[in-house]
């Protein structure tokens, strides 16, 4: 089955799957959170982004993963930070994720660059049909998303990659002065989402071994007051927690300058690779 006859499958199997399960929280919670982060998520061809995905694909390489002429499967993609940016290596990719207004930004951003190999697909992981995608692609790519967060997720990733699976996500460090400080004040813990370490246990658990490479990054965010606060409010909500809106306007208030408060976030990520099981 082609991928386009693929992708008409899915859609149509997905409808009834994919509604049974929108009310719950930690769904509605995940759909808040990105169709948010979309407003301002970075562009794949940014000049920023693209050397940064552009230095960890060097590190994959490294690893013994090769992209060219691959069929490409990538789990949240996102604004296809990474469907997009190998396209002009891969044969064929095709970007899942469930946020419409990630999937919005993607598919302009495939317009404008006249990408043709490539198709994205608006479903949650969890819903999508593992007995239509087995065997389908060479590489099953995972990255910075929380769609890959138990055995199940991993065992469907590895059903659908004939060749090699690709995780790369939080691994123990996440650092943002103003978030710790805002969170603090409502009783939210900051941290980094356990990410890597959940995929490395479980894969310990299956037998696999996977080779790993630690990384530093960081990025610089600046945003209006009023940006800033939407995006605060939305990060509490999802963790359980009411905004104290003046408190938080008067803080933000203090740190703007010429209209902007400025943010940088400091990280340590894991990229992860096996070979999936005969």
């Amino acid at each position: 089955m082609k991928i386009n006859r693929l992708l008409a499958t899915i859609r149509r199997r997905r409808k009834f799957k994919y509604n049974k399960t929108t009310m719950k929280g930690t769904r509605a919670n995940e759909k808040l959170f990105w169709n948010n982060r979309a407003r301002n998520y970075p562009l794949p061809f940014e000049k920023e982004t693209y050397a940064k995905t552009g230095r960890l694909l060097r590190l994959l390489g490294r690893m013994g993963v090769g992209f060219k002429g691959k069929k490409i499967l990538d789990i949240g993609c996102g604004t296809g930070v990474y469907t997009l940016r190998l396209a002009k290596e891969a044969e064929r990719t095709l970007g899942v994720d469930s946020s419409p207004e990630m999937l919005k930004l993607f598919r302009a951003e495939q317009r404008r660059r006249g990408i043709k190999n490539v198709s994205c697909l608006l479903s949650s992981w969890r819903a999508m049909p593992a007995s239509r995608l087995a065997g389908r692609f060479d590489i099953a790519l995972a990255s910075m998303t929380m769609a890959i967060k138990s055995k199940a997720d991993i065992l469907k990733m590895e059903k659908t990659a004939r060749q090699r699976c690709v995780y790369i996500g939080w691994a123990g460090v996440r650092r943002n002065a103003l978030l710790e400080k805002v969170y603090a004040k409502h009783g939210v813990k900051y941290q980094a989402p356990e990410g890597a370490a959940i995929v490395l246990k479980t894969l310990k658990e299956l037998g696999r071994k996977p080779a790993v490479r630690y990384v530093r990054d960081s990025w610089e965010k600046k945003a209006s007051p009023g940006e800033t606060l939407r995006d605060l409010e939305v990060g509490l909500k999802v963790n359980g927690a009411d905004i104290d809106r003046e408190w938080v306007e008067n803080l933000l208030k203090k740190m703007a300058r010429n209209g902007k408060v400025r943010q940088t976030t400091s990280v340590r990520k894991a990229l992860i690779t096996w070979s999936t099981p005969k």
